[in-house]
């Protein structure tokens, strides 16, 4: 009887899914560092419908989508981060290394599946 107290006197196990968090990224634009560390499920799962629907896109489409995804992903930890912010403070070049960066945890799983929690960089 006294391991059956002893049992119910530490409660119910508690599983930390904290730990799992992946290593903080970060971006410095437009004078701010940005954390791109977290990819909430939804937008995961938004991705992976842009990344199916792509070939009856326009180029134009593809890229305001990929703008819009990597802001959301950015106002995970910044809502000033809007596709409108990214298009006045980045130039070309930037916003596609930008679009890279935040987008690498999802594409380097595509070989196989894609990779359904961040990594780092």
């Amino acid at each position: 009887m006294a391991e059956k107290d002893k049992e119910l006197s530490l409660g119910p196990k508690v599983v930390d899914l904290d730990r799992l968090a992946p290593e903080k990224r970060q971006v410095r634009l437009g004078g701010r560092l940005i954390d791109v560390t977290t990819i909430p499920a939804r937008v995961l799962l938004d991705a992976a419908k842009f990344s199916d629907e792509q070939d009856s896109l326009t180029n134009l489409e593809k890229i305001e989508h990929s703008i819009q995804i990597v802001a959301r992903i950015a106002q995970t930890r910044d809502a000033e981060i809007t596709a409108d912010w990214l298009l006045e403070h980045a130039d070309l070049n930037q916003l596609q290394a930008f679009i890279r960066y935040c987008l690498e945890p999802i594409t380097k799983g595509r070989k196989g599946e894609p990779q359904a929690a961040n990594s780092s960089a």
